[in-house]
């Protein structure tokens, strides 16, 4: 006797459908939980995860405060009504943003889906690149920048530094002093707030750096050889002076 065959019906195909939409879900939720928050902010007044969203929008907001040398309440209300931050968490995302808790706010990055042309602007810089020296001016104002040229750069820096590329710039916060850290650690701290979105790859200030490539570890202690050069020579490797930013190729 043959098998009798049964055809589904299209409520059980729509069971199913809505049961693999369900699962694919309940997938994206678990694996985004077990990968962590996409921001996290460390400060003396506590630690706060962020999403990536949030964190822009924050960012975003507070470089207008800095921009025109609010206080810390401006900052705090800013990211409150900006960015929706709890008003219990916004102490610790303002301080970070305005750059008064140093190295407090990181961000996870995977890095860009995809390669860039080579070809460099009438400036010195890859596509990318140009698009975060136009981020900065637009949000920060007019802020000495450095390390590239036209036609590119071949000397001054580090060997294999992404300068050679046209894919780094340096923004200078001169002379080296609490304001000017302050000042440079809010535009750091923005950068990484904003890394996805600008592709960024690395982000080195005040002797302290952040990569795509281990973002999930946060601000790390960036080292340079001190051997047979001056006090000088090494401040300016160490970054302490500018803020350093390159990014996908």
């Amino acid at each position: 006797m043959a098998a009798t065959r049964t055809r589904p019906t299209t409520r059980g195909i729509a069971v199913l459908v809505g049961l693999a939409l369900v699962m694919a879900i309940v997938t994206v939720v678990l694996v985004r939980r077990l990968a962590g928050p996409d921001c996290t902010v460390r400060t003396d007044e506590g630690t706060v995860h962020l999403d990536r969203e949030r964190a822009e929008r924050a960012a975003t907001a507070v470089a207008a405060v800095v921009r025109r040398s609010g206080t810390a309440a401006d900052a705090a209300t800013a990211v409150v009504r900006k960015a929706g931050v709890p008003a219990g968490d916004a102490p610790a995302v303002a301080a970070a943003l305005t750059g008064r808790a140093r190295a407090a706010l990181f961000c996870r990055y995977g890095g860009a889906d995809d390669s860039e042309s080579d070809r460099l602007s009438a400036a010195g810089l890859t596509g990318r690149a140009e698009t975060v020296r136009a981020d900065v001016e637009s949000r920060f104002g007019d802020l000495p920048l450095g390390g590239f040229a036209p036609g590119g750069v071949r000397t001054g820096h580090m060997p294999g530094s992404a300068h050679y590329e046209g894919r780094a710039l340096d923004i200078f916060f001169r002379p080296i002093n609490g304001a000017n850290k302050t000042r440079g650690w809010a535009l750091a701290q923005y950068l990484v707030a904003h890394a996805e979105r600008l592709e960024i790859n690395t982000v080195i200030f005040d002797g302290r750096i952040w990569t795509e490539r281990r973002s999930r570890s946060g601000w790390r202690d960036y080292n340079v050889s001190k051997q047979g050069r001056s006090a000088a020579t090494v401040r300016i490797l160490e970054h302490r002076d500018h803020v350093h930013v390159d990014v996908a190729d």
